[in-house]
């Protein structure tokens, strides 16, 4: 597991310290298989939000989703290649790591592939120990390569961010009110031409790294969700930011009147959720990366892995 921080690091530690230091430690704990000593990482009255459905309730079930993994890729890691804390807050941006030699994973048989999925992943403390936790994760591409959906499982060159705009960086609350910008205007309003002034023309997303960089993109994406849910609507539940850095939780509600992604109009509402973080140089942003939580999107919309 490999992780990093977005800021210069204190001297001095502070409760964000302390909390990273605990998601680290949660995260090391999942990867060697020491799931029994979870328990004392996770607060009594803790709160789960994952994609995957759970045996059973509370933190129990999600150490059995963990334990039945573990079990069909032994080699698992979880990883958090960057961290960003604020408050109560610790965020992680990474993946999931694995070949597929043990046991049946979602009811497909082992067949010693590598496997990987991206996955944002974001905890909150209280008294010292998780007590909330939400992961969004590339559950679709997953599915891909273990063919319970069609799609290609091509991976594309990481796209090259740009570097050096020679303006002065903005400061995290700064970033914080051009996410709200990005969110109520370009996305709830429909303004598409101001993605053209919050991202770096040459921006890159390396979680969607099929579209075009810049605001290109963005419109591109927009656009399509917009024309599929004429009612669309993203709520911001909470933001994280550090350094350049800046991540939010969203809830996004529509009616499907047009096509999405192939899928013709079902006339079904719809509600799901997403992690997104944007990285900032410049005042401008010039990194993205979202983890949307399809498999409940599509469900909602009729539509089933196979």
């Amino acid at each position: 597991m490999t992780s990093s921080t977005p800021s210069t690091p204190s001297t001095t530690t502070t409760q964000e310290d302390l909390n990273r230091s605990t998601f680290v430690a949660f995260l090391d704990r999942v990867n060697t298989g020491h799931f029994d000593d979870l328990d004392e990482l996770v607060h009594s009255d803790y709160a789960g939000h994952i994609p995957f459905p759970t045996p059973a309730p509370g933190f129990a079930g999600e150490k059995m989703i963990y334990k039945a993994n573990a079990q069909a890729l032994p080699d698992i890691r979880l990883t958090a290649d960057v961290m960003i804390a604020e408050g109560d807050y610790v965020v992680g941006l990474g993946g999931v790591y694995g070949t597929h030699t043990g046991g049946d994973l979602f009811g497909v048989p082992a067949r010693g592939t590598a496997l990987y999925w991206d996955a944002i992943d974001v905890a909150r403390f209280e008294d010292g120990k998780i007590v909330e936790r939400w992961l969004e994760a590339d559950a679709a591409s997953l599915f891909r390569q273990l063919g319970l959906m069609p799609g290609s499982t091509e991976t594309l060159e990481l796209p090259v961010a740009p570097t050096g705009t020679g303006a002065p960086d903005s400061t995290p609350e700064q970033n914080k009110a051009t996410m709200r910008r990005f969110i109520e205007e370009v996305w709830n309003q429909g303004q598409l031409e101001v993605a053209d002034e919050i991202f770096h023309p040459q921006a890159t997303s390396p979680s969607a790294r099929q579209l075009p960089r810049g605001g290109e993109g963005v419109k591109l994406i927009a656009q399509m969700f917009r024309s599929a849910f004429p009612d669309y609507h993203m709520t911001i539940d909470f933001m994280v930011a550090e350094g350049n850095w800046v991540c939010a939780h969203f809830t996004q509600s529509g009616t499907q009147q047009g096509e999405l992604m192939g899928l013709p109009a079902s006339g079904k509402r719809a509600k799901w959720t997403e992690l997104g973080i944007l990285r900032f140089e410049g005042g401008v942003v010039v990194e993205s990366w979202y983890q949307a939580n399809m498999l409940s999107l599509m469900s909602q919309l009729g539509v089933q892995p196979t």
